[in-house]
């Protein structure tokens, strides 16, 4: 067998290329410190720092109870305070019986303070209720909860939240009173108390109660206004519009811009004389809460003593709660009209009962029936009695109207039943306008109403005929029509004759020179005429003349007397002597 050649053999024999070798790093000599380990010993003292500082920074761990988690995510929603962030939640988790959830929240070490037994949580997002819009910041930044801090000093880590902001921060100076309401009429958390156009409280809760179906209302009142309240005090609903339409008529009571948007809650102004050294109201006082200022001043009178009404007439228009009055002034109400009350009666009659309050128009306590029936009495021995008025014409609503009236029947008060009966009359204006009416409707029966007819057709067909003949007068072909065609051709023929205009212009000449000769003519026909009437005079005055005219001339001639004077034109001169003494012969 041959012999194998060895490794160096081989390496000897077949020449390899030179490598170079790697450096050899030396480890330095023990008890010196390398400048490489500043930098992960200077991480991890800045890691150290910052775990510290969060832990430092941390404050305690809260669990609020919400009914959901709506706009709450865990990480990301931040509890604020008054804007200032103050945590973030942390957790949110269902709540063991799973009905609501349980949201933990991660609180800074500066809120520790301010968690304590009456502190607030709630979450803010948009809402709109009776108060208002708000939270309209959320639709941008997100929803977030708001931590209202309390004025106790005992600490809290356990809360429940609020489904609402609350209306009144905690620690706030005033009063907290209660207010009951047959209906909630649109008022809820939140809903402002006014006192003339000014904020002066909230509404701070609302729970209605079934057994007694009644809403109840926990109110607050600022400090500075809680004087203003009183035991006679009432509030009432003033948001939107009031309509009522009865016996007064239709009336219609608008409050502010403002009320008609949002609901509202005002009260009655106290006297004057209450306001100087009035003390506050005390917590815990419960008022009423009406629905509208008409019914907050109905309670200003009490009827409390009643009375039954018999009428003969319809009561129709005469509605429950309709005002019973003495000269204009409310003394009372109409309890309700209803034949359950004198079922039995032989003339049907209506019942009416009514509630009368004697302190209204009597120095008489309320609450004294017997002296109210004998002032009553006494009052019906004088004339008073009960009628039925028409309040409104629009709406037709009747009202019960006590009065004297003159030459009233004898009559007293009788008692029927459980009632005493108030005497009554008809209502006067009511039947007399109904007898005029009815009379008026007899006259109208009574007219001939078909000879008026047929004397109308005779009219109208005398008419027609007029209206044929003027027809015929005027129309087509009619001598009218025939007159008015002759007129306009002679027009023509005149219009188109050449020697018109020349015929005209001798016409013209001729009738100026008859002119000038006929003015001639009447000069000299004048002249005729006074020589006429000269001579005629001289043959009066002097008839001899006749026979023996001369022309000597007497002076001594005493002239005309003042009537000839009148009747002669012109004088005459140079009378002579003989005419003269002939004159006096």
């Amino acid at each position: 067998m041959a012999d194998i050649a060895s490794p160096q053999q081989i390496s000897q024999a077949s020449p390899t290329p030179q490598v170079p070798r790697a450096p050899v790093s030396h480890p330095a000599p023990h008890g010196h410190f390398s400048p490489i380990w500043v930098i992960p010993l200077i991480s991890a003292l800045l890691g150290v720092w910052l775990v510290w500082r969060h832990y430092s920074a941390t404050g305690p761990q809260i669990n609020v109870r919400f009914e959901t988690a709506e706009g709450i995510i865990a990480g990301k929603t931040p509890v604020l305070c008054r804007s200032v962030n103050i945590g973030a939640v942390s957790k949110v988790t269902l709540d063991s019986d799973n009905k609501g959830v349980l949201v933990s929240l991660t609180m800074t070490r500066d809120a520790a303070r301010l968690l304590v037994e009456d502190s607030q949580i709630w979450v803010v997002r948009a809402r709109y209720s009776s108060a208002g819009i708000s939270g309209l910041n959320t639709l941008l930044s997100g929803n977030y909860i708001e931590l209202q801090p309390g004025v106790s000093k005992k600490e809290r880590w356990d809360f429940v939240g609020l489904e609402n902001p609350p209306p009144t921060p905690p620690g706030v100076p005033g009063v907290h009173f209660i207010l009951m309401a047959d209906q909630a009429g649109g008022l809820g958390p939140g809903t402002s108390i006014i006192y003339k156009g000014i904020e002066v409280g909230k509404l701070e809760t609302r729970v209605f109660h079934p057994e007694s179906g009644q809403v109840e209302f926990a109110a607050f009142m600022q400090g500075d206004y809680a004087r203003l309240v009183n035991q006679q005090t009432r509030f009432y609903n003033s948001g939107g519009l009031d309509l009522k339409i009865g016996a007064e008529g239709v009336q219609l009571r608008v409050g502010s811009l403002e009320s008609l948007l949002t609901s509202s809650v005002t009260f009655t102004d106290p006297p004057p004389e209450e306001l100087l050294g009035a003390q506050p109201m005390r917590d815990g006082h419960t008022f009423t809460l009406y629905s509208s200022l008409s019914d907050a001043k109905k309670v200003e009178f009490n009827p409390t003593v009643p009375y039954l009404l018999l009428f003969s007439a319809s009561v129709r228009g005469l509605s429950p709660d309709a005002p019973v009055e003495f000269r204009g002034i409310r003394v009372g109400s109409v309890v309700a009209a209803s034949f359950k009350y004198l079922p039995s009666d032989p003339e049907h009659r209506v019942p009416v009962l009514i509630k009368i309050d004697p302190a209204v128009f009597t120095d008489l306590p309320a609450g004294d029936a017997e002296a109210t029936h004998s002032f009553l009495a006494q009052s019906v021995a004088n004339g008073l009695r009960a009628s039925l008025k028409t309040g409104s014409l629009l709406t037709g609503q009747l009202f019960v109207e006590l009065d004297f009236q003159k030459d009233a029947p004898p009559a007293t008060i009788v008692s029927i039943g459980d009632y005493k009966v108030l005497p009554t009359v008809p209502a006067a204006g009511l039947d007399e306008l109904q007898a005029k009416a009815g009379a008026l409707l007899d006259k109208f029966n009574a007219l001939p109403v078909e000879k008026i007819g047929e004397n109308a057709n005779a009219a109208l067909a005398a008419m027609k005929e007029t209206a044929v003949n003027l027809n015929k007068l005027t129309g087509p072909d009619s001598a009218l029509d025939k007159t008015l065609k002759n007129a306009e051709k002679i027009t023509g023929e005149l219009s188109g004759n050449k020697d018109l205009a020349a015929t005209l212009r001798n016409l013209h000449e001729t009738s100026s020179t008859l002119n000038t000769a006929i003015f001639g003519l009447s000069a000299q026909f004048k002249q005729v005429g006074e020589n006429l009437s000269e001579a005629t005079d001289t043959v009066k005055r002097q008839p001899w003349r006749m026979i023996w005219p001369t022309t000597k001339k007497y002076p001594n001639d005493p002239g005309p007397t003042p009537a000839q004077k009148k009747a002669t034109p012109a004088p005459r001169h140079g009378r002579s002597r003989r005419e003269s003494t002939d004159g006096a012969q």
